[in-house]
């Protein structure tokens, strides 16, 4: 028996990220770090996994199907980016079984293979 036997190989495609995603009411907001984290993309694709409670979000072009605006260019992105899709925000409270007067903070994690950020919240 391999005294490594227990251990896992460490994931280098995913990787901590500062982004945190906050559903407060019907909007859907996320931190600066998160628009530098998608190489502030101009528009992103929000994706939801049900099965694994998770959401995510890719940077896509505008013409892309559900592409939503989000962040400015480099430099002149000063504030957090705010969302207003009840579709999607509902669509997350529902999976996570959160109440509307709910607010949750998620952390994200960056999966770089993908370019995209990955948000699943420990309360889940």
């Amino acid at each position: 028996m391999s005294i490594l036997e227990k251990f896992t190989v460490i994931d280098l495609i995913k990787t901590r990220s500062a982004s945190v995603a906050t559903i407060t009411g019907n909007v859907l907001k996320f931190n600066n770090q998160t628009a530098a984290e998608l190489h502030f993309a101009p528009c992103i694709q929000v994706l939801i996994n049900p099965k694994d409670k998770q959401f995510a979000i890719r940077g896509c072009k505008e013409d892309a199907p559900n592409a939503v605006p989000f962040s400015k260019p480099e430099g002149e992105q000063k504030y957090q980016i705010k969302i207003s899709a009840a579709a999607v925000v509902d669509m997350i409270r529902k999976m996570a079984n959160w109440s509307a007067e709910d607010n949750w903070n998620i952390p994200g994690i960056y999966f770089a293979e993908d370019d995209a950020l990955v948000y699943l919240s420990a309360e889940i």
